[in-house]
């Protein structure tokens, strides 16, 4: 157990307004996890742009306000509060995200009492984060799983920012599992033909989004998405604006990485499968030029070479098609994507703790969860406990999702 470090001096908590702000908001996880062997460095241009509501349509449409803790003139936290565009006219929750911190509960209870203020003058009742800035980006905070890299597109913290979540008031309510397979697992390679499946399994055909009909291809993978994810625990429909935003990011990252699946002609489902770019970009430390040289991009540009392993970042098939072997049909393509790019293991994340239809076949086909995730939430009105939460109350959290079958089913011949 770790001892507790000494009380050190009060934070000041100011509500970033200017640019100088906004840089030290920016530039603060550089600072710490400037020594931490895992943490992967995001690219500063891109977090710059990513916070930009010019350019980020989420952030352009809710209302956001940041928040930075000095200690003296250092940066030592900060947090963001978030009001979507459904906000608290609909369900009157908000978010929190963007939270980093020193291991010092006084400076997190500090951001989390100026966040709370603000979003209770605007009539939120309850809030949930992290959130960076909603569940279609990155979401969670990790309570397992510290002793490697994040995969793209999923957060890294430190062990102790759990603990700066219960100083804050906030009650775990839900657990998003990470999924580690290997796409040669021999329960795999028993299932005879799997390569073959999508072909030969009653009419149904697997192909990659055509970006050049970027337009009609970006509304049908968000028409599927919200048919697929909308009965989902703690979804909110995407905006046509940032489905479209997010259409370009992913179409940036892996231009066949969006995998349609059809029944019959028409699509039924789609899967995400992505490169895990943090394998490249860890080289470059957040930075594509130092001293005018472009030493970051050129690490970058090497590294690419050295990504063995894959994210299926999202995969779903409509309920009146699950039974028709659409789901199995997009599982087998993403291991077979793997293997013909030589990637040695593929990550699933990530998968709702019970979500039982998505982790038994996971387990029965030699998966194993290797990271966990956790969604807290917190009445804004009151510092006691209260019932503002029934809408996020489950079950305990499950620490043991059921291991299924030991094997999966063979493709019909």
């Amino acid at each position: 157990m770790r001892a507790p470090r000494p009380p050190q001096g009060a934070a000041d908590i100011v509500m970033v307004r200017s640019r100088a702000e906004m840089d030290d908001f920016i530039r603060l996880p550089y600072q710490l996890y400037r020594a931490h062997p895992h943490w992967v460095a995001p690219l500063e241009v891109e977090r710059r742009q990513f916070l930009n509501p010019r350019r980020n349509p989420y952030l352009r449409e809710s209302d956001v306000s940041y928040f930075l803790a000095r200690r003296g003139r250092a940066p030592v936290g900060r947090v963001a509060a978030i009001i979507g565009p459904d906000g608290p006219a609909r369900q009157r929750q908000g978010y929190v995200g963007f939270f980093e911190c020193t291991e010092d509960p006084a400076v997190a209870r500090a951001l989390w009492e100026q966040a709370m203020a603000w979003l209770r003058e605007r009539d939120v009742q309850t809030v949930m984060g992290p959130m960076n800035p909603n569940m279609h980006h990155e979401c969670g905070l990790l309570v397992d799983g510290f002793d490697d890299a994040p995969r793209i597109g999923m957060p890294y913290n430190p062990p102790y920012y759990p603990d700066l979540f219960a100083a804050g008031g906030f009650t775990p309510v839900k657990e998003l599992l990470s999924w580690r397979l290997s796409p040669t697992d021999p329960r795999l390679k028993r299932w005879a033909g799997y390569r073959d499946m999508p072909r030969r399994k009653g009419g149904l055909t697997v192909r990659a989004a055509n970006w050049r009909r970027f337009s009609s291809e970006s509304d049908l993978v968000r028409e599927l998405y919200h048919a697929c994810w909308q009965d989902n625990w703690g979804f909110a429909p995407a905006t046509d604006a940032e489905f479209t935003y997010l259409a370009r990011q992913i179409r940036l990252l892996a231009p066949t990485g969006v995998r349609i699946v059809e029944l019959a002609g028409t699509p039924v489902g789609f899967s995400i499968l992505l490169p895990d770019f943090n394998q490249a970009l860890a080289p470059a430390r957040g930075r594509l030029t130092r001293y005018g040289w472009p030493v970051g991009a050129w690490r970058v540009w090497q590294g690419r070479h050295a990504i063995t392993r894959g994210r299926v970042m999202a995969l779903g098939v409509r309920e009146d098609s699950r039974a028709q072997g659409a789901t199995l049909a997009l599982v087998t393509d993403a291991v077979a994507g793997a293997l013909s790019r030589g990637w040695n293991e593929l990550d699933v994340s990530w998968v709702l703790e019970d979500n039982r239809a998505a982790n038994k076949p996971l387990a029965a086909a030699g998966a194993t969860i290797h990271r966990r995730h956790r969604l807290y939430a917190r009445c804004v009105r009151h510092s006691e406990p209260c019932s503002c939460l029934a809408a996020h109350a489950h079950p305990a959290l499950d620490t043991q999702p059921p291991r299924g079958p030991e094997t999966l089913p063979r493709p019909a011949p």
